[in-house]
């Protein structure tokens, strides 16, 4: 039991390291990652990732609305069901990658494209994190698209311009999604205000025994 104990924080505690390479030195990282070796380890990655998102948009979401027995059970439900969806499109995801990155030049294969993707995974609970306060979530798809082309350039040897048009495409789309959708929750908090403020202002609204006046 206790070698096992050993065993599993051995492991996380090379995975943080792993992580942190992968945050500060990016270019270092992918220049550096085994382009083969099989799907464990990224696959791994993935569902780590995954739990982690699942735990900090929990976190989250109890600090802004409370919780109840009824998340709990949400959140269980989650930390099952969104680590094997992240792993099926994993696969899905990764396989369009690799047409892309093939389409602009790269002679690598499936694999290492899908541990590129898979490495990359960790932006996903960051911009979560980041997401706490309006619109800094833009700052992790930006964050995203920058590894993209540092991956593009250190593991798959394609153009940095090619893979920034490509890429800049697809990371636009999610950005306007997010901005359009915080731009709306704020307006709508904005109108919640403002319609608390005139329903304050109506006759017998301001206090008790003014209906009697």
């Amino acid at each position: 039991m206790n070698e096992n104990n050993v065993t599993v924080r051995s492991y996380l505690a090379g995975l943080g390291n792993f992580t942190i390479k992968l945050m500060v030195k990016p270019v270092d990282f992918f220049r550096t990652m085994p382009k083969s070796g099989g799907f464990l380890d990224p696959l791994l990655y993935i569902v780590v990732a995954a739990l982690l998102g699942v735990l900090l948009n929990t976190i989250e979401s109890f600090v802004s609305h409370g919780v109840g027995i009824h998340d709990l059970g949400i959140l269980f439900t989650q930390l099952v069901i969104v680590p094997l969806i992240a792993v099926i499109l994993s696969f899905f995801f990764a396989s369009i990658f690799f047409v892309l990155w093939s389409f602009i030049g790269s002679q690598e294969n499936y694999q290492t494209s899908y541990r590129c993707l898979a490495y990359m995974q960790i932006v996903f609970p960051v911009t979560i994190l980041l997401s706490i306060l309006p619109y800094l979530g833009l700052l992790g798809i930006g964050w995203w698209l920058y590894m993209m082309v540092i991956a593009s350039k250190e593991v798959h040897k394609v153009p940095v311009r090619s893979a920034l048009v490509i890429f800049g495409i697809i990371a636009a789309i999610p950005a306007l999604v997010y901005y359009n959708s915080v731009s709306s929750i704020l307006k709508t908090k904005q109108h919640l205000q403002e319609f608390t403020q005139e329903l304050q202002k109506m006759p017998g609204k301001n206090g008790p025994g003014n209906s009697g006046q």
